[in-house]
């Protein structure tokens, strides 16, 4: 009777430990992690981004560049002047001073500064990509860490509820009702549980510090804990993500962008074939002679240069720029073909785990967990023996595992959607 007694207070035990909740074997509360603020302080203090943000202010200021006037040119001169040297001896002879400015053919200017203003768009882009992508760097991190908090907990549970199956096989080998097998069995997987709880601290630490050097927080870094990760459906379909991705996206924006400073070098280019204009005053100073007193004279001029060689110059520059935009009609097909393959794929990747997940929480989870009450009440009058009961266990285990790992890519998914499409989804 007293054998029997100490088998069921065993049991018990271990009825407690299995449905106990997941916080009872939590560490110590840390404060919790708020996605948004992460985003928010990386988005502010991360090195990459102001980087981008600084070469996009290099091409604007390249912008009032392009549009402005060739610098104006001083000349001095001496004009006729006699062989004797003499300043006097000729009417023509004068000290000239003249300034002349070039003016491009009407239309230019504005094109290169429209061509430039492009350009600068396309580097903004950038700036965009480079902070989506800082952004779900941050986002796979953080749901990185939050499964390792959860996978610890789950692990740590599980720990516990093998610890009380080792006591309880214990009793039963002490009492010569079970057999030392059960013992060693259940020591070997509270052994793996250790094992996993080593590494999972070790993930951890990993991503505490990636998280930290996405922050760029120098000196003592802490990372509290994330917020448990609560499933929830994504509802935009494949065609609105692609439509969205059109109009949305930094790196097709970006190209359509290079494109358009193309389109407005190749009408710059055949404005090349027209004259530009310099226009040239100049003022002669005459010394008097002898005989009359000399007045200091005034030029005027307007010169055009000619488009003489325009097969070898003109034509061909013409052809370039053509090309390039050729050139980058072709990557930007590309690049959207790419963008679109990847939204696809990562819709699909969603949509599987939406299905998975679901079939986690109404089916596996709940079916195993019957079966392991099923076993425990089994076990509890002899009709299972104990390695069915463990093996059991060690599958909901597994299962709860598997769940929360399946959660985690949805999210990362998710953050990789956003990236790609150029938009943070509300749901």
């Amino acid at each position: 009777m007293m054998t029997r007694a100490i088998h069921h207070v065993a049991v018990i035990i271990f009825c407690l430990a299995a449905f106990a909740p997941v916080a009872a074997w939590d560490q110590p509360e840390k404060p919790l992690l708020n996605l948004d603020g992460l985003i928010q302080e990386a988005a502010a203090n991360n090195p990459e981004i102001p980087g981008a943000r600084q070469k996009w202010e290099v091409y604007k200021e390249k912008v009032p560049q392009a549009a402005a006037l060739p610098d104006p040119m001083l000349g001095f001169g001496i004009v006729s002047l006699p062989t004797n040297f003499s300043f006097r001896d000729e009417d023509m002879t004068m000290k000239e001073v003249s300034i002349s400015q070039m003016f491009p053919y009407p239309g230019k200017r504005a094109l290169m500064r429209e061509a430039a203003q492009a350009e600068a768009e396309a580097v903004s882009k950038e700036v965009t990509e480079k902070a989506n992508s800082i952004i779900r760097e941050v986002k796979n991190a953080y749901w990185g860490l939050s499964h390792v908090y959860r996978a610890t907990a789950v692990t740590q549970r599980n720990k516990g509820i093998l610890e009380s199956l080792a006591r309880n096989a214990e009793v039963r080998y002490a009492v010569g009702e079970g057999i030392q097998q059960d013992v060693l069995k259940a020591q070997v997987e509270i052994s793996r549980m250790v094992d996993e709880l080593i590494m999972l601290e070790q993930q951890k630490t990993d991503l505490e510090a990636k998280l930290c050097s996405l922050l760029n927080r120098s000196g003592e870094c802490l990372i509290g804990e994330p917020a448990e990760l609560v499933f929830r459906k994504f509802p935009a379909t494949l065609q609105e993500l692609q439509s969205a991705a059109l109009e949305t996206s930094p790196a097709l924006a970006r190209m359509k962008n290079m494109i358009a400073a193309k389109e407005k070098d190749i009408q710059s280019a055949k404005l090349e074939y027209y004259p530009d204009i310099t226009v040239r005053f100049a003022y002669g100073q005459r010394d008097d002679s002898p005989e009359m007193e000399r007045r200091d004279v005034l030029t005027g001029m307007v010169e055009v240069n000619l488009p003489i060689y325009y097969k070898s110059k003109q034509d061909r520059k013409v052809a370039e720029t053509l090309a390039e935009i050729r050139v980058l009609e072709a990557q930007y097909r590309g690049m959207k073909n790419e963008i679109f393959y990847m939204i696809a794929s990562m819709v699909s990747m969603l949509e599987r785990a939406e299905r998975q997940l679901a079939l986690y929480r109404t089916g596996i989870i709940p079916q195993a967990g019957v079966q392991v009450r099923s076993a425990l009440s089994a076990y509890t009058v002899n009709r299972v023996d104990f390695m069915s009961l463990l093996d059991s266990q060690m599958t909901l285990y597994r299962y709860e595992l598997e769940y929360h790992e399946a959660l985690t890519e949805y999210e990362k998914n998710l953050a990789g959607l956003e990236a790609a499409v150029g938009q943070r989804f509300s749901r």
